[in-house]
């Protein structure tokens, strides 16, 4: 179900994001480094960008570049090939902790709890929206329905139109904080998990969210979860060291990745990702990213 098959290294300070893109995947961590790694070659990593003490914590790809948001609230456009075109924007507060792009536009969540939509081509805002009084931790996109889902550190989850950023709903989720969300692929669905280590399945077919079932999914905080690309399984990660594979159409535990046993991660597992339908990359607090093969 769930082996470990790579170990990568070279960050110096804890991992938080993943992001998979062509014959590989990128890493944001702590450290102020962005690295990119070949999926074929476990000793290639290479750095394309760094900002000199500072900290990333979110990365996702534009068409010819990165952009990165930071510990400090920076807004970090980046262009491996021409840097010269590189600009760091100061905008949020209190740290930028979810970066998604959307075709020609970029929506970022901040600590300062606004949601902001960008312009790609431009590098630059397009509109504000404020959703919450406490920090924005993660934006999840649903293309069926052209959704958006944003968790935040108020416990709740915001339901958008992404087109005008329109409110569809809210919800209580996950005191204190909402940190983790994915959609199902069909749209049907959306998933979350939080600081109480709760795991919830909502359906959001009809742009509500109703509550359909929660499970006690970890002994601490859930980090990250990302349903499989098949929509049949999804992964989360914790701070309490584990990787966790389940059901999702009853949240039934299939597997448990964990240090002893299976060659797991010491300490926080901060971030995930599905590279391709039978690879899982996980990372976190011990610097490291780990490669898993998957079978359902």
């Amino acid at each position: 179900m769930l082996n470990r098959l790579t170990v990568r290294s070279g960050h110096r300070a804890a991992i938080y994001d993943l992001k998979p893109h062509g014959a590989g995947f990128y890493s944001a961590a702590a450290d102020g480094y962005l690295v990119h790694w070949h999926r074929d070659d476990v000793d290639f990593g290479r750095v394309v960008a760094s900002v000199e003490g500072g900290k990333f914590l979110s990365v996702t790809t534009i068409p010819d570049g990165l952009v990165a948001g930071a510990l400090d609230g920076g807004v970090h456009w980046l262009y491996p090939d021409t840097p010269d075109r590189n600009r760091h924007v100061a905008h949020h507060q209190h740290g930028v902790f979810s970066v998604m792009r959307v075709e020609d536009f970029l929506y970022t969540a901040g600590g300062d709890g606004i949601l902001t939509k960008w312009s790609v081509g431009e590098a630059r805002k397009l509109e504000s929206l404020p959703l919450s009084r406490n920090s924005l931790r993660r934006i999840a996109y649903d293309p069926t329905y052209d959704r958006l889902a944003v968790g935040a550190s108020d416990g709740k989850i915001y339901l958008l139109q992404r087109e005008d950023l329109s409110l569809l709903a809210t919800a209580e989720a996950h005191a204190p904080s909402v940190f983790a969300l994915d959609f199902s692929p069909d749209g049907e669905y959306l998933f979350s998990g939080g600081r109480d280590a709760g795991l919830s399945r909502w359906s959001v077919l009809d742009g509500t969210l109703r509550p359909e079932q929660s499970v006690t999914a970890h002994l601490m905080t859930v980090n990250a979860l990302a349903v499989h690309p098949e929509g049949d399984y999804l992964a989360t990660a914790s701070r309490d060291k584990t990787v966790k594979i389940w059901n999702s159409t009853d949240l039934s535990l299939i597997k448990v990745a964990e240090v002893v046993r299976d060659k797991g991660h010491v300490n926080s597992v901060n971030t995930l990702a599905w590279l391709d339908a039978d690879t899982l990359l996980t990372a976190g607090d011990d610097r490291r990213i780990l490669e898993w093969g998957f079978s359902g």
